[in-house]
């Protein structure tokens, strides 16, 4: 008998929370932009030792990744936020460069987070791009020249726009360099940066900044893992609260209420959900947009020509 009472208390749950109305959504899901600008690049089989430069297929734009001028054509293009790479240099910059070695994209040498702002100013940060192995082609060669930013500049050149930076730089002195640049900012320019990346970083900065919004991978899989079991009873978890999910598209289709109700879910919590899409061109099929669900891109470009973006 009391089986039977357990299990009509559960149907009863049930059709209460299915009898619920839908959330809203808010606002429509936003676009990211992976370094600016990127051009099409073969990722297949690459790892943490691949040099990326090597593996153009095409030159889309004249614009080199995680420059100034490839941010402004990314907001041109309608980006709402601007995905950087940043390291901590050896005189306590932000430099806004991708690699932990020069070597790969650049005529330098050596580690990046070795160098002075200033050194890294000498160089030409498209240099190391190449389309084809045999008959080598260096499209963006000599075109790069002193673009390498620092994150200073960056945001003085663009005093209103939203970056999502990824600390590349580990170890408790460049959060410290981190830190300190953070804690010279007003809460106001603060609030136009997100953090993407290394655990270590994000939980430093979650801990000297508790209102800075932050993601890595270690925050996505504890707050997705709660909600694939328990999202059916409209539950939200508190670890997928205040932050940025970049999820794969894959990964979508498996979460109870996706993608708008998942997306008005997370907006009411104060998260926005963005669906991972960097190595791939653009897809109408897969931009979800109109639902809430971001779109984190590196082919703005693409994006654009198809008049798709929904801004």
């Amino acid at each position: 008998m009391k089986h039977w009472a357990v299990r009509l208390s559960v149907l009863f749950i049930i059709i209460l929370v299915a009898r619920q109305p839908d959330i809203e959504l808010d606002h429509q899901g936003k676009t990211i932009s992976y370094k600016g600008l990127v051009q099409p690049t073969d990722y297949t089989g690459v790892t943490n030792a691949t040099c990326t430069a090597d593996r153009l297929t095409k030159v889309a734009h004249p614009f080199i990744e995680n420059t100034i001028p490839a941010i402004e054509k990314a907001f041109e293009l309608g980006a709402d936020t601007v995905h950087l790479n940043i390291h901590a240099t050896s005189d306590k910059k932000l430099a806004v460069f991708h690699d932990w070695t020069l070597d790969c994209r650049t005529n330098g040498e050596g580690i990046t987070s070795e160098q002075s702002m200033a050194f890294l100013k000498t160089l030409d940060a498209g240099y190391g791009y190449r389309i084809g192995e045999e008959e080598s082609v260096y499209p963006l060669r000599g075109q790069g020249v002193g673009l390498i930013p620092s994150l200073d500049e960056v945001l003085t050149r663009f005093p209103e726009q939203s970056f999502l930076l990824n600390m590349k730089t580990a170890g408790p002195e460049a959060i410290e360099v981190l830190s300190t640049h953070l804690n010279e900012m007003d809460p106001a320019q603060r609030s136009r940066l997100s953090f993407i990346g290394m655990q270590s970083i994000s939980e430093a900065i979650a801990e000297k900044f508790p209102e800075q919004m932050t993601y890595s991978k270690e925050v996505g899989k504890r707050c997705l893992v709660k909600y694939i079991f328990m999202g059916w009873s409209r539950y939200y978890p508190a670890s997928c609260a205040n932050t940025t999910l970049v999820l794969p598209e894959q990964f979508g289709r498996i979460l109870w209420g996706w993608p708008e109700q998942f997306a008005a879910r997370a907006q009411q919590n104060g998260t926005e959900v963005y669906l991972y899409q960097k190595s791939q061109p653009y897809s109408k099929a897969s931009d979800l947009r109109e639902y809430g669900i971001g779109l984190f891109t590196g082919d703005m470009v693409g994006l654009a020509e198809q008049g798709n973006n929904t801004k």
